[in-house]
This record gives structure tokens, C-alpha cells and sequence, in this order.
């Protein structure tokens, strides 16, 4: 037996902490999908109002198509009013949002830049409103680049009606066939939205918030607050919300958002730096008292939570697997390796065999080959995770351009 030391120890914990986190996504996705879902409750009064924040930057090029969209939603027109935050503009983003019929909120400030930012003005604008007597229930967060599906707000608005202060709608991509990349993040956000948001949601864990298609109570806004200051206000207040409050977040599943990607690979690590930085950040903060909250409460929902802060991504998981696999293979340091075979079961079934039924389940089978993209963009997500951590107190705002408007075909079955 080889003598046991400080490597060896280190090597034996970092396995450790793979086949944990590995398998208990595993089990989470696996019990969630095969629990029914619950029969929902008929919902005869459609009668909750709705801020819907649209936030852009310099986006003259999409935002009147999504003006357009939300205007043509199956919902009460008399229960939801679209705003438009031209946040530091230079462009035509908020005269064309009003020529849509939008309502544009112009603001201006050089030294604040960045969603959280527009967002954090953006709710004090609605406290005066208020005060005025102009109230909504619930507020909704979307980007310039997105569209929505018809039912959206009907959804949300069961959501509520469930009792849910926040809810985060079916992330989906509004350009997936455009290049590698869109086939990449089309693949991962399909499989993902089944076996880990759903899953969760069915198991009454908590779904995580996407940035995009958020719908936020009012209430629990004036409860506590946005006061978001990382790179990813979503993944900080989700954080924020559950440590404060001890409540899911609701999945509405039948609420589908697309949202607009980058076609090429350096655009995508360029806003995938910015959601790891912002993930270290939330990481730092929120990881420790999550977990407490775990032990004190013994509270599966807050433990979920904090795994999620504390894990890398799964193609970085999948990854060093298949390092343990090679190392294996080759006997290297034997004693303190798995079996080789049995790392490879654990990935295929974790990484192969559950996004599988996810996409089927999803009615994607039809795309199932581009896991092999999925899989390939996923190793990008290395020098991403690395280079994050080097740049981990940096909060400088990186916006993303976006141009990819669709046809009235495409609308058309995005609206179906």
C-alpha cells in the first residue's frame, strides 16, 4: 500500500467532493423527475398587476421588438404596463421604446453602470408611483434581446395566486441554431431547465433565478429590499431571499422567456467571466451563513442553496471525472482512485443519461447530437472558473451586444 501523505490526502478529498456533489445532483434530478407533478389549481381570477421592467443599454436594434411582444400577450391589458430602462443610453432605445406604445424610463448616471444599478433606481421610481397612487402587485425583469411566450403573464400571475413571492420563468434561446456556441447553451439550458430547475421546484427546493424573466413581488421588494452589488444581482438576490426568508423560489415551467446568446466563443467568455465573478462574490458572502442556516434549521432547502454557491460548473466536474478515469486507467496511484469503471458509470449516467431524459422529456430529442457541442463549450468553462477567481473583487459592468431580431414566422411560434 503506498504510503499515505499529504498529496494522497489531498487527492482523496477532492474525490471525495466530486462524487459528493455528483451524486447528489444526481439523486435530486432523478427524485424530481420521477415525482408527479401537482395537479394545478383552476385559476378564475386573472386579476394581478404587473410592472414589466425592460432593461437596455444601447439597444435601439431589438427593444422594439420586444416592446411589440409584451404588448401582445393573452393578459389583461389593463393589468400590466411595460417600461423600458434606457440605463446610460447614447442611442435611440427610448425614443423608440415610446413610439412602440413602451413607457421609457431615461437614467443617466456614468459612475453606476449595470443592471443591479438600473433596477435599484428603477424600484424607487415605483415606491413615488405608489405613493401616487399607482401600485402593482408584482414587478417582472426582462432584457432588451428577449421575447416571451404568450401565456407568460397568466403563468406568473399563478404563481402568486400559489401563494409565491418570487418566481423565475423557462429560460430558453432565442437564436439556438446560429452557431456552435447557441447549439452549446440551447443544449445546456433545455436539459437544464428539466433536470435541475423542475426537479427542484417538484421536491419544493428552490429554483435559482436567471437574471431574465424574473417575476419579484412587490411586497417582499418593500420586505427586503433589492440592494444587490455583485456581477450577478439573480444569483445574489436568490441567495438573499432564502437566507432572509426560509421560502422557494417557484419554477414556472409553462412561462417560456428567449433570451438572445452570442454567436461566437469570445463573446461568450466575456459574459461568462462576468457571471463567475459574480458567482465568487456571492459565493464569499453568502456560502457560510447559508450553510448555518442548514445545520440550525436542518433545512434541505438553505443546504441546496449552498451547494449551489460552493460548486463549480458541471462540465468542470465532468472534466476532472474524466481526469480520475484516465488516471485509473493508467494505475496511477491506484490505492487512491476509484475504480475506472466505476468513475465512467458515474459519469455517463450523471453527464449522459439524465440530460438525455431531460431533453426527451423536453421534446428536444431532435437535438440531442449537440450534446457533443454542449460538451466541448463546456471545457471553456475552465480558463472562465480560473480566470473569475484572479478577477474576483473586480465589478466593472460588461454589456453585451445584441442585434438578432426574428422573423414573423419565428414570432409566430414563439407566440404559440
Amino acid at each position: 500500500m503506498d504510503k499515505i501523505n499529504a498529496w494522497n490526502v489531498l487527492i482523496i478529498l477532492i474525490q471525495l467532493f466530486i462524487i459528493s456533489i455528483t451524486c447528489y445532483q444526481t439523486v435530486i434530478s432523478t427524485a424530481g423527475m420521477l415525482k408527479r407533478r401537482k395537479k394545478k389549481p383552476v385559476i378564475t381570477t386573472k386579476d394581478h398587476t404587473f410592472a414589466v421592467l425592460v432593461c437596455a443599454h444601447n439597444e435601439e436594434t431589438v427593444v422594439g421588438q420586444i416592446v411589440n411582444n409584451l404588448k401582445s400577450l393573452a393578459y389583461d391589458k389593463q393589468h400590466y404596463d411595460v417600461y423600458v430602462i434606457a440605463d446610460n443610453c447614447t442611442d435611440k432605445t427610448a425614443q423608440i421604446a415610446r413610439e412602440q406604445g413602451a413607457i421609457a424610463m431615461e437614467r443617466h448616471d456614468p459612475h453606476n453602470k449595470g443592471k443591479g444599478f438600473g433596477l435599484e433606481w428603477m424600484f424607487a421610481r415605483l415606491n413615488e408611483m405608489e405613493m401616487k397612487g399607482k401600485a402593482y402587485d408584482a414587478v417582472v425583469v426582462l432584457d432588451a434581446d428577449n421575447l416571451v411566450s404568450r401565456n407568460f403573464l397568466d403563468v406568473l400571475n399563478e404563481k402568486l395566486q400559489a401563494g409565491y413571492e418570487i418566481a423565475q420563468a423557462y429560460l430558453d434561446t432565442k437564436n439556438p441554431k446560429d452557431s456552435w456556441v447557441t447549439k452549446s447553451i440551447a443544449y445546456a439550458y433545455w436539459s437544464t431547465n428539466h433536470i435541475y430547475q423542475l426537479s427542484r421546484f417538484k421536491l419544493g427546493l428552490s429554483a435559482q433565478l436567471g437574471g431574465t424573466g424574473m417575476m419579484i413581488s412587490r411586497s417582499i421588494l418593500k420586505k427586503i429590499g433589492w440592494g444587490t452589488e455583485s456581477l450577478t444581482e439573480d444569483l445574489e438576490f436568490t441567495a438573499k431571499y432564502i437566507l432572509e426568508t426560509g421560502k422557494p423560489i417557484a419554477w414556472a415551467h409553462e412561462a417560456k422567456i428567449f433570451d438572445e446568446k452570442p454567436l461566437g466563443l469570445k463573446a461568450s467568455l466575456k459574459q461568462r467571466l462576468r457571471w463567475m465573478i459574480g458567482h465568487i462574490n456571492c459565493f464569499h458572502r453568502f456560502f457560510f451563513p447559508t450553510l448555518r442556516a442548514a445545520i440550525k434549521k436542518e433545512s434541505l432547502l438553505h443546504l441546496d442553496n449552498a451547494i449551489y454557491l460552493i460548486q463549480p460548473t458541471r462540465s468542470l466536474l465532468a472534466v476532472t471525472q474524466l481526469l480520475f478515469i484516465t488516471l485509473s486507467y493508467l494505475n496511477v496511484n491506484s490505492v487512491y482512485f476509484l475504480n475506472h469503471w466505476i468513475w465512467l458509470a458515474i459519469l455517463l449516467f450523471s453527464y449522459v443519461v439524465i440530460p438525455t431524459i431531460g431533453m426527451i422529456r423536453e421534446q428536444k430529442a431532435r437535438y440531442m447530437h449537440w450534446m457533443l457541442h454542449a460538451y466541448v463549450f463546456g471545457t471553456t468553462w475552465i480558463p472562465v472558473i480560473f480566470m473569475a477567481y484572479i478577477k474576483r473583487n473586480e465589478k466593472v459592468w460588461s454589456h453585451t451586444q445584441h442585434n438578432r431580431t426574428l422573423s414573423e414566422d419565428e414570432m409566430a411560434k414563439i407566440q404559440s
